[in-house]
């Protein structure tokens, strides 16, 4: 049985991590960042998630079950978006790699919903190989990140953006791992906990790759 105390907690930190999922965006357009694609596409990233979350205050938020199913959505767009940033900042060897990738998820959630259309297992299985998906990328660029001495301020800046992205989708893969073992199931308020307790930490930092090492590109700066 869930306290006062807890569910208080659960909507303060729901809210803040909405609130901050805008952090992002806005340090792209402070920063003056948006002539730099991977910048922007970060920033466009988190703007989405905070506004694909409002639902939680435009109707239904206590319907769990409509929760789930929308959050099935953003996570959904959340992942070809995150498959794009990772394209757009790779260097050319890594991007065949990160293409197939990105072609082999489409076609088995094609056909995953093909088969068995819009249910919670399906969905499941979709973000959950989604989700697993990036953070093999994920570990993989920061392992690239670490055999290196030095570092620009674009790498610097995709290395807090990768653990920002392994942080955020490990948690969906937890979630999905415990529904399908049946520990849990989607309409849970623990899972939603859970979830938007990722996303803060996520967008923070991210906010934190961005604020400390992004940088205008120079031939911006030559125009000032």
């Amino acid at each position: 049985m869930k306290t006062g105390l807890y569910l208080l907690a659960n909507e303060l930190i729901t809210n803040i991590a909405i609130v901050f999922c805008f952090a992002p965006f806005l340090l792209v357009l402070r920063k003056k960042l948006l002539y730099q694609k991977t910048y922007l596409l970060i920033g466009i990233y988190w703007l989405l998630t905070g506004l694909l979350n409002q639902y939680r205050f435009i109707s239904h938020a206590t319907n769990n079950h409509l929760q789930a199913q929308l959050m099935f959505v953003r996570n959904l767009i959340g992942i070809h978006f995150v498959f794009v940033i990772f394209l757009i900042s790779s260097k050319f060897t890594k991007r065949k790699g990160l293409f197939y990738s990105m072609l082999g998820f489409i076609l088995f959630e094609a056909l995953i919903l093909i088969w068995n259309g819009f249910e919670n297992g399906p969905n499941l299985l979709i973000i959950g190989m989604g989700s697993f998906l990036i953070i093999i990328h994920c570990i993989f660029g920061l392992v690239g990140y670490l055999k290196e001495i030095q570092h620009s301020t674009f790498e610097n800046t995709m290395a807090f953006t990768y653990a920002s992205f392994l942080f955020a989708y490990s948690g969906s893969t937890l979630i999905c791992l415990l529904n399908l073992f049946n520990v849990s199931n989607s309409t849970d308020p623990d899972e939603f906990f859970l979830y938007y307790v990722g996303i803060l930490l996520s967008s923070l930092l991210s906010c934190f790759g961005l604020w400390q090492y992004a940088e205008i590109p120079s031939f911006y700066k030559s125009k000032k």
